[in-house]
């Protein structure tokens, strides 16, 4: 691919996020569609921000497939995926912004979601000779592609929990996997790592604390699929694919060790799973440093730390791989230590949330 054909979608979904944004925020508060109903926020500010998202990538990508990528059969399997994942989970997320379904309405159409992105996938794959599997090894990809998709998607979805980190942490990974995709002749990998890029800084500069707007469960959902495709086409070629899909769970490790820790520490406080609450590791943090810039300025640090490792692993590092455990490791346990003997009186932690703009209504007390 040339300079241009890099920069020009980068620049493209930079330019359309920045326009739509705003207008998006005009229009949610015009139609009154600012609270949502699920103790995520407590300002006056617009949750479907994951719209001009949605709307500043498919204007990138779409004149990029056509003018800019090389015509090639990764080219041809993806883009059905991409479009037809894509319109589901926008239908998801938007519905949930708009009613907050219940949760186990939400994790249902998110299985469905990553099961037609596995089930559509993983045949298309193979039609155009880019895997050959037996059947039975078929089906096993198809379902650890499924569980994969879905375990992304639900990690983005918690970590959008103050403002600017999940578009934060989101910038950063896109900037690796762009490297990744520009080491290893990836054209789509690339193309789309830079359009995400450019989209998540231009949303930033409306969701940097204090934000003017969220992305919503349709912004965080969506980007969620899109670095589950990017992983999945990052391991799709085969060549050292222990390496690759190491690298892949490193870049993404806060999202993903997130998501670990809330199932951890809700099964060792005998709660349900599935329960929303304010103990997630920015939280906790929250209650320590007070301000959701220190927080954001930690975890944006750590994820750049980890996509760093990611591509270093990538690439077969064994340094960078144990480094990247080992960090892991010391970030789980220290934080689930943390996040289960809360000693923070429960009026300083809702008084914490509340001058944060952050609802006290999913506040967990410690007993």
């Amino acid at each position: 691919m040339t300079t241009a054909g890099l920069i020009v979608p980068t620049v493209v979904s930079f330019v359309f996020c920045l326009v739509l944004t705003p207008l998006v925020r005009g229009i949610a508060v015009r139609w009154k569609l600012c609270d949502k109903q699920n103790g995520r926020g407590s300002r006056d500010i617009a949750h479907i921000g994951g719209v001009a998202m949605i709307g500043a990538v498919l204007f990138a990508l779409i004149p990029a497939f056509l003018f800019s990528l090389p015509a090639s059969p990764l080219h041809r399997a993806f883009l059905p995926v991409l479009i037809g994942s894509g319109f589901l989970t926008f239908l998801l997320g938007i519905i949930d912004d708009l009613r907050s379904l219940h949760y186990l309405y939400k994790l249902f159409f998110q299985i469905a979601v990553s099961v037609f992105v596995a089930a559509a996938g993983v045949p298309l794959l193979s039609h155009f000779n880019l895997i050959d599997l037996p059947v039975p090894h078929a089906i096993g990809a198809l379902a650890a592609a499924a569980v994969w998709m879905l375990a992304i998607t639900t990690s983005f979805n918690l970590i959008d929990g103050i403002d600017g980190l999940a578009s934060g942490l989101a910038l950063i990974a896109s900037l690796a996997f762009a490297a990744a995709g520009y080491l290893f002749g990836n054209h789509v990998v690339t193309v789309l790592a830079l359009v995400v890029f450019g989209t998540t800084l231009a949303f930033l500069r409306y969701n940097f604390p204090p934000a003017r707007i969220f992305m919503g469960d349709s912004g965080s959902l969506f980007l969620g699929l899109l670095f589950g495709l990017m992983t999945l086409l990052v391991i799709v070629p085969g060549e050292r694919i222990f390496w690759r899909t190491a690298g892949c769970v490193v870049i993404l490790g806060i999202p993903l060790i997130d998501t670990a820790l809330a199932f951890a520490r809700r099964l060792l406080t005998r709660r349900p799973v599935f329960e929303a609450d304010l103990r997630h590791v920015h939280h906790v943090l929250l209650y320590r440093c007070v301000s959701v810039r220190a927080v954001d300025a930690i975890l944006w640090t750590l994820g750049a730390v980890f996509g760093l490792l990611g591509v270093l692993t990538m690439r077969g590092s064994v340094a960078a791989l144990a480094a990247a455990i080992a960090i892991d490791v010391l970030f789980f346990v220290v934080s689930l230590h943390a996040m289960v003997h809360i000693t923070l009186p429960i009026e300083s932690a809702r008084e914490i949330l509340g001058r944060n703009g952050i609802s006290t209504s999913r506040l967990v007390p410690r007993r």
